[in-house]
């Protein structure tokens, strides 16, 4: 953990030095907690780079569509492709598992510089064999400009 924190402020340190349009936030969902690295939130298309943490580790890619893009709040919805060992509770084992998840969210920047704002995003998650679920949750983000 204590790694990962580092490499993070390192991270940041250099997306601010390059001036490069990059976001980082962490997402606090109902199933698992991300960090997550991206591109701009205010363009057209956005992509994101989820870290999913907790008992499971994973990886979740999102690319996203802004449909509502004001200086206060956007409005996307967008697909994911996640990669996770995945826990069945009934057959008590671990499975290696891909599934697709279609995030629709409000990114709400209350703030003057428009740089950080609060997250609130809901997805409906589709596992190949295990059944779907619908995923929600709350976060953060800060765009380095």
């Amino acid at each position: 953990m204590k790694k990962l924190l580092v490499f993070l402020f390192l991270l940041a340190g250099a997306t601010s030095i390059s001036k490069a349009q990059v976001s980082v936030g962490m997402n606090f969902q109902n199933t698992r907690n991300f960090i997550t690295v991206g591109t701009d939130p205010d363009k057209d298309f956005f992509f994101d780079g989820r870290l999913g943490l907790g008992e499971e580790l994973g990886l979740e890619l999102v690319g996203g569509y802004n449909f509502v893009q004001k200086s206060e709040v956007n409005a996307y919805f967008g697909l994911g492709l996640g990669l996770f060992d995945h826990y069945h509770p009934r057959r008590d084992r671990y499975y290696d598992d891909t599934y697709f998840a279609i995030p629709f969210g409000v990114l709400i920047k209350p703030f003057s510089s428009k740089k950080f704002g609060f997250l609130i995003e809901a997805a409906p998650i589709f596992y190949n064999d295990y059944g779907s679920y619908l995923r929600g949750g709350i976060g953060f983000k800060y765009t380095f400009r």
